[in-house]
């Protein structure tokens, strides 16, 4: 665990690069908190993508965005909220989204859905 860089404002992360989350949250939909912190990778997807009816139906704001499979499989679970999305940009590593929810954990057409950070660098 260390320090992670903010992204400058504006800055856009293209579809499909692939991120990285973490967290101690349950490995399964309902399961108990990890023991260990856990990792794992996830492609970035478009808010268009996200916010198609057999996704999440429209409720996608610019101020979210949405890592994940489509097809499931990896994903962020119960426990991992506020956890970061980080992804590396010319060996730089930033802090892209904060892990906010999802429907179920790891599952086909819910990805998990982050607060985009530079969305709320006023605020940070």
């Amino acid at each position: 665990i260390e320090p992670i860089c903010l992204p400058n404002f504006g800055e856009q992360f293209p579809e499909g690069k692939m991120c990285w989350v973490s967290g101690w949250g349950a490995t399964v939909e309902g399961g108990d908190t990890s023991d260990t912190m856990n990792y794992a990778g996830v492609p970035l997807i478009s808010n268009a993508i996200c916010n198609h009816r057999d996704v999440y139906g429209g409720i996608i704001t610019p101020s979210m965005l949405c890592a994940g499979f489509l097809k499931g499989g990896v994903d962020t679970c119960q426990g991992d909220s506020g956890g970061p999305l980080a992804c590396e940009d010319m060996s730089i590593w930033k802090l892209v989204g904060t892990t906010s929810f999802g429907v179920g954990c790891a599952e086909k057409n819910k990805p998990g859905v982050y607060s985009r950070t530079t969305s709320f660098l006023d605020w940070i």
